[in-house]
This record gives structure tokens, C-alpha cells and sequence, in this order.
């Protein structure tokens, strides 16, 4: 079959979906909100070496597009024998491919004829005219009729509450702060290949740090960008006064870069200087135009309602430790191709995409959250634990799904 179908939303998932969807035969269209390139959103990525390895072989990316590959995750804590680079009782081997969003997107956005995606169309709500089409309504007053319409527009997604409308975001108590600092700024940077945890010393939460290329693509010594970004506790009582940004703006759900009020940035820098090793609080320190998105989780129980479905972010949310969001996107379009393949028909083919999906879904969330105790709520001691020690903790802590793991064997 042949479908004509309406793709909201035009970053990572909108965009791998239209590619594997025109490939396959399908008039495929997006809709993307923004007015401007989708650039410098998100700072670093990374996906596993299993999911880098099937995006170049289906010409989803470059081989040679600028990345690096993460070989360890180091477990680390400041203590007053090491407190420059911290104690690392142990680590875990890792097979992960990082790099910058912006480029990534690039390469997507390229694979998609210009014709197919519209920029500055915002859509204002899907309506099911019958049980053979969507049509999406656009805020301009005006519609369009597909076969089929996938929402790919993020978290706080309008398709998910059309597809599923018992699926409302819980936020986790907690917020990521994160920035980007030009590896120039900062001398002997002990990360390597690593992607390390880091422990805070006086309280809950975590840190990552690592390598990812310029902007211009570069992945020299001394032209790479450090990545990092800090995982703190927020109670619910507190996100109200902190999402004001310097120019008194209540923020919904994140704060831009650069638009981080001083003194809450300076109250931030303070706090990872008590709590990081010394290098790395100094990398935090000389890191300008921070910036925060709290962070949330959402389970569905459908991926599909009528010929309207939801992929990427628009699906399950899940917390961020898995690395899972282009694997997650990518997954979801590929799963749906699989099924037009074989069903009858197109309500046949969503209705057991629909239930793979909830379960792909539910083993994501499940490990996020198997994550999150483990790294922010219930963190082994790693002043005291031996390689051992943590070593069973991970084992014991953190189960990864048959479908993904960017844990790489011993």
C-alpha cells in the first residue's frame, strides 16, 4: 500500500521517519514548527555502536560523519586523597558513539527533500474525519487529509494526547542542568574516551562529562567540545521559583540556553564545587550559557488511535541515563515498516505496531528508572566500595532489555 502521510514534527524522529518512510514508497510530508534551522539544540548525543552501525548501513548517516567512540564508563567520586580527578573504584565497558546534535540533525534534514518538509507550519490539532483518513489542522485556519499522521513533536507532544489521553508527564524531582565548554578552555581534561558517572561527595544526584566534535566537525585535540551535564534534585515546591528566567519569565519545562537567572547559575556553580572533583568543577565553572530541562517520564498504553500514531519523544519518556532517544525514534519508524509489510491493512498494521511499541516502551521506562535509583537516589558509596563491590551493585541495580544495551561485554 501507498500511503500519504503527515509527519509533525521536524527534528531527529520527524526526520528519520520521513526518509525510511519515502524510501519504502510513501507520499511523506513535514510539518515542522520552528521558522529556523533546528541548530544548537541539545549540545551532545550518543547512541550505541549496534544503532551507529545500522544508521550508516542504511544511509540514514555518513559513515565518516564526526563522532567518537565512549570505550569506558568510569564510576567516580571526589575524595580528600584524589580530589582533582576523583577515586574510580570501577568501570564498566561501554560501546556508545557520541556526537553533536546539531550534526546529526544536519544529516537527517539533508536526506529529506526539501519539497516534503515545510518549516514555520505549525499544527494546531488532528481531526479524524472518518476511519480512512487524519486530517491535521494548522493554526492558520487551515487543513490537510492524510492516510496516515505521525506525531514526532516531543515530550509535551499534541498527538499524545489525541493518541492516548491517559498519558501525562510525571515529573522525577529532579532537574538536568547541563553546558557546553570548548575543550581550549580547559587544560589536561582527563576524559578520553570515558564517559564517566561522577557521584556527588555531600548529596543526591550525578554528573557526566565527555568529548563530543566542533561544531565545525573537528575531533582534534584541543578543538573538541566538553559536554557535561549535572542531574540535581528539585522538589516540587522549588520548580516554580527556579523556572523564572533572568528576564522574569515563568518557564514551562525548560530554560534556554543563556536565559539561566545569574544567581541561580552561580548558586549551581557553588554546589558542584563542593560536590565534583576539582576538575571538573572548574570545567563547570568556566562554562557560559548553561542551561536546564527538568525531567519527566510518560507511559502510554497505545501508540496508535485511529490513522493517527506517535514515535521518538511523543512516545514513551523515559529518563534520560538510557541514551535511548535516537535508537527509540528510529525503532519506532522501522517497527511500523515491518508491520505495512506484512498486514492486510493499514489498521491491521498499526493496531500490532501499537502493542510491540507499549512494550518496547515499558522495557525503556522500566530501565530509566532502574537507572535513576541507582545514580541519583540510591548510589552505592564509592568512597569505600572496592571494584567488586560495585561491580555486583551494577549487576544487581540495572537490568538492560534484550533490545538495547550500550553496555559492551568484558
Amino acid at each position: 500500500m501507498r500511503l500519504s502521510i503527515g509527519i509533525v514534527g521536524g527534528s531527529i524522529a520527524g526526520c528519520s521517519a520521513a526518509i525510511l518512510l519515502s524510501r519504502a514508497g510513501h507520499d511523506v510530508r513535514v510539518f515542522e514548527r520552528s521558522r529556523g534551522g533546528l541548530v544548537g539544540r541539545g549540545g551532545g548525543i550518543a547512541t550505541t555502536g549496534a544503532m551507529w552501525e545500522e544508521l550508516v548501513g542504511r544511509d540514514i548517516i555518513d559513515a565518516r560523519m564526526p563522532h567518537f567512540k565512549a570505550g569506558k564508563m568510569p564510576f567516580i567520586v571526589r575524595t580528600a586523597d584524589q580530589p582533582a580527578t576523583g577515586r574510580v573504584p570501577y568501570a564498566i565497558p561501554l560501546d556508545l558513539r557520541a556526537f553533536h546534535w546539531t550534526e546529526l540533525w544536519g544529516q537527517l534534514r539533508r536526506r529529506v527533500p526539501d519539497a516534503a518538509y515545510h518549516q514555520g507550519t505549525a499544527v494546531a490539532r488532528v481531526e479524524a474525519s472518518d476511519d480512512q483518513a487524519a486530517d491535521l489542522v494548522f493554526e492558520d485556519g487551515s487543513a490537510e487529509r492524510f492516510d496516515l499522521v505521525i506525531f514526532a513533536d516531543g515530550y509535551r507532544s499534541v498527538g499524545r494526547e489525541h493518541v492516548c489521553p491517559d498519558a501525562s508527564l510525571r515529573y522525577r524531582g529532579y532537574m538536568l542542568w547541563r553546558g557546553l565548554l570548548p575543550e581550549a578552555e580547559i587544560a589536561d581534561a582527563p576524559l578520553g574516551t570515558d564517559i564517566p558517572r561522577l557521584s556527588y561527595d555531600h548529596t543526591t544526584g550525578n554528573a557526566t562529562a565527555y568529548f563530543v566534535p566542533s561544531e565545525d566537525g573537528s575531533t582534534r585535540a584541543g578543538d573538541r567540545i566538553i559536554n557535561w551535564a549535572c542531574y540535581i534534585p528539585l522538589a516540587d515546591d522549588e520548580v516554580a521559583p527556579f523556572m523564572v528566567d533572568r528576564d522574569g519569565v515563568a518557564r514551562e519545562g525548560s530554560i534556554p540556553p543563556g536565559a539561566l537567572r545569574p544567581q541561580e547559575e552561580d548558586r549551581l556553580r557553588t554546589l558542584m564545587r563542593a560536590n565534583l572533583p576539582d576538575w571538573y568543577g572548574t570545567m563547570i565553572e568556566r562554562t557560559q550559557g548553561t542551561f536546564v530541562q527538568l525531567i519527566y517520564t510518560a507511559r502510554l498504553t497505545d501508540y496508535a488511535r485511529g490513522r493517527t500514531c506517535v514515535i521518538g519523544d511523543a512516545g514513551v519518556v523515559a529518563p534520560p541515563f538510557t541514551g535511548s532517544g535516537v535508537f527509540k525514534g528510529y525503532q519506532n519508524v522501522a517497527g511500523l515498516l515491518a508491520q505495512l509489510s506484512r498486514a492486510s491493512d493499514l489498521d491491521e498494521a498499526l493496531t500490532a505496531w501499537s502493542s510491540e511499541q507499549v512494550r518496547l516502551g515499558d522495557r525503556l521506562l522500566a530501565l530509566g528508572e532502574q537507572m535513576e535509583r541507582a545514580f541519583i537516589w540510591d548510589p552505592i558509596d564509592l568512597h569505600i566500595a572496592e571494584a567488586d563491590d560495585v561491580a555486583a551493585w551494577w549487576k544487581a541495580a540495572v537490568t538492560f532489555p534484550e533490545e538495547f544495551t550500550y553496555q559492551a561485554e568484558s
